[in-house]
């Protein structure tokens, strides 16, 4: 059956449900009548016709060079599962939603190109499709294409970026850009006159389509623009108490191995809007075990991982399994996994947390990217962002070097750069230390392997972890940095006194202490165990012992709330690598032991001694300690003070995002 698409385009498709349904409805013999057969359902369309379970979307022209985006849309408000595009014909496409309701994609060459498509219906049936497409040739002139991910459900944030090809930096200085909604329900577009749009997608009870145009306008007078075409879905029924409810929804991800041995499980166990924040209603260990559990404490293959994992793209996968076959030579992540049930990784997980509630790990999909098509199905929608501590008159900047240089580059959207494997390896290395630290710390490897089935992960938790350990043996000697942490991760009003405490203040406070960051000193409100302390210090000794990255802080005056970043920041204090400071190796020693116990019994002694940074210099400044040593301290580059830039908002979206998952477990009283 050939159905007319517009636009001189046809769509072949076939309709496989129906006559399988025919067939099986088809018998002999007997001398009762036989029942009726079941409805036939009518091959994929254009539109819901009677009996239609779904209907495909796309639009009246496609041209080479731009995006274009295919959207599989359930009929009658039902819902559809587990679909999956795949290209069988014509030049090669980036196919990187090929298992979400609805596809974008960039031809680069006009001709003809044939897809298969195949989903499941509300009642479990499966349907198959073939779609073929014509692209006509790119069109003359200044060329514009928006790109982003081309599903949501209602209620979620995106963005989306219209790029210009073509065009010399000149031509695009004195643009205007406008972006305006076509048709479909309505959503609030605020900022319309940039590249990127960033908007919360309207709440809608089925699925709709929301089509918006993007605009370039140029100081010649020449224009372009082009359309995006945004499927809205109703999320899945949300549970009266929803675990993930709030400033932290769930957004859609799946099993990465649909026919896995926990496909199911991880499913209803980890991220979804169904799931109750009431205790008794989250999973067993029986139904979902830890990892350490199915490896009796042995290190986990890359198989069994993969198991575990839930993502939101394909590709997110497909780099995670690279990075633990080319960049885990220990073994360390692998085993750390042992802790954990799941790995979720996703473009709407803002960034990255660990969580007691259902024993998992959630990993922003930004930190594995490799190329920029796999950047433009990334949100770029900014997190809520606190002005906690702005009243306090200091600031404790931090990163990590390696060679005197940040150990991570900038990588500007603007200029859809790619990069390596060996690229990403350090940010998502420690985020995984840190992250698994905490896995760890819940349910060490002491315990996993003999964990009852009917436990649930928080209470699979020994009497004493490394944590309460390091709490009760070697506590905090300042307990002004304790409040302040209030302060600064928990929005408490700063007092007076805090208000009035100078950069010198903190200097005493945190450089006789025995931590690491002040981040160690957040703990939320009615809790004594401060988790994030031993996550910190595993995260920078592991950093230095594995791949020689040492991690700089420093106390300066507050950034003013319009700087861009810490770079020109005078530093009173600070030092490189202050987790080998003789009086943190007896607490980095006690939380390695505990989380990491294959480590070797030196390790901790092998931990570099701390170097001080110049004060009166600034923090940009001393970032090449070679060249303050020499006494030609050097000023930051461009590239190196966007660097600065892009790690300073990381850094405030992570901080803040673990405080909430803190936040969380207090509100669920999961910790003990």
């Amino acid at each position: 059956m050939r159905l007319a698409a517009g636009g001189g385009v046809t769509i072949k498709v076939v309709g496989v449900l129906g006559l399988a349904l025919l067939l099986g409805a088809c018998g002999g013999g007997g001398g009762a009548a036989d029942p009726a057969p079941p409805p036939v359902v009518p091959p994929l369309s254009a539109s819901c016709e009677p009996g239609s379970v779904a209907r495909l979307a796309r639009e009246a022209t496609i041209q080479a060079g731009r995006a274009t985006e295919l959207a599989l849309l359930a009929c009658g408000g039902a819902a559809l599962a587990e679909p999956r595009w795949q290209q069988t014909a014509g030049p090669g496409l980036a196919m990187l939603a090929a298992r979400s309701p609805a596809l974008s994609i960039e031809p680069a060459e006009a001709g003809a190109y044939r897809f298969a498509l195949s989903f499941k219906d509300a009642g479990g049936a499966a349907h198959t499709a073939e779609l073929a497409l014509e692209v006509a040739p790119a069109a003359a002139g200044p060329g514009l294409s928006v790109r982003g991910e081309p599903s949501v459900w209602g209620g979620g944030s995106l963005s989306l970026r219209a790029w210009a090809s073509g065009l010399s930096a000149g031509e695009l200085a004195g643009a205007q850009w406008h972006w305006e909604q076509l048709d479909g329900p309505v959503a609030t577009l605020e900022r319309r006159d940039e590249a990127r749009l960033v908007f919360k997608a309207p709440t809608v009870s089925v699925d709709s389509l929301l089509r918006l145009r993007a605009r370039l306008s140029l100081a010649d007078g020449r224009s372009a623009s082009d359309e995006f075409t945004l499927l809205v879905q109703p999320p899945p029924q949300p549970a009266a108490n929803p675990l993930f409810g709030g400033d932290n929804p769930s957004s859609r991800v799946y099993p990465w191995l649909a026919d896995g041995p926990y496909a199911r499980a991880l499913s209803d166990c980890i991220y979804h809007p169904g799931l109750s924040s009431s205790p008794n209603n989250l999973c067993t260990l029986s139904r979902l075990p830890l990892l350490g559990q199915q490896t009796a404490g042995a290190v986990p293959t890359v198989e069994q991982v993969m198991q575990r994992l839930l993502v939101s793209h394909d590709w997110m996968a497909a780099v995670f399994e690279r990075f633990l076959r080319e960049q885990d030579p220990h073994g360390d992540f692998r085993r750390m996994l042992n802790a954990s049930t799941a790995v979720v990784i996703g473009a709407r997980v803002r960034p990255a947390f660990y969580w007691s509630a259902t024993g998992a790990i959630y990993l922003d999909g930004a930190y594995l990217w490799m190329t920029p098509e796999q950047r433009d199905t990334l949100s770029e929608s900014p997190d809520p962002r606190s002005a906690y501590g702005a009243a306090l008159a200091y600031s404790t900047p931090w990163r990590y070097v390696l060679d005197n240089r940040h150990a991570t580059p900038a990588y500007p959207v603007a200029e859809r750069p790619s990069r390596t494997l060996a690229a990403l390896r350090y940010e998502l290395a420690r985020l995984l230390y840190h992250e698994l630290a905490h896995a760890a710390d819940f349910v060490p490897p002491r315990v996993q392997s003999g964990l009852a089935g009917h436990l649930r992960v928080y209470e699979a938790s020994p009497a004493l972890t490394a944590s309460q350990d390091l709490h009760q043996r070697y506590p905090f000697f300042s307990q002004e940095m304790r409040a302040l942490g209030q302060v600064l991760f928990f929005g408490a009003e700063a007092s007076a006194q805090q208000q009035a405490y100078r950069p010198e203040d903190i200097v005493h406070f945190f450089s006789q202490d025995r931590v690491s960051d002040d981040y160690s000193y957040s703990v939320p409100a009615g809790q004594s165990v401060p988790r994030e302390d031993a996550a910190m210090l595993v995260e920078e000794a592991m950093m230095q012992l594995r791949y020689g990255v040492l991690r700089d802080i420093a106390i300066a005056p507050q950034l003013a709330a319009d700087a861009s970043s810490s770079a020109d920041l005078p530093v009173v204090w600070g030092q490189r690598g202050r987790i080998g400071e003789a009086a943190l190796r007896p607490r980095v020693r006690l939380v390695l032991a505990d989380l990491l116990p294959w480590l070797e019994a030196d390790a901790a002694d092998r931990l570099a001694s701390p170097v001080l940074l110049k004060p009166g210099l600034s923090w940009g400044e001393n970032l090449d300690q070679a060249a303050v040593a020499a006494g030609r301290p050097a000023a930051l580059s461009g590239a190196q003070r966007l660097a600065e830039q892009e790690q300073g908002a990381r850094q405030a979206r992570e901080r803040e995002s673990r405080a909430r998952a803190q936040a969380l477990h207090k509100r669920l009283d999961l910790q003990r």
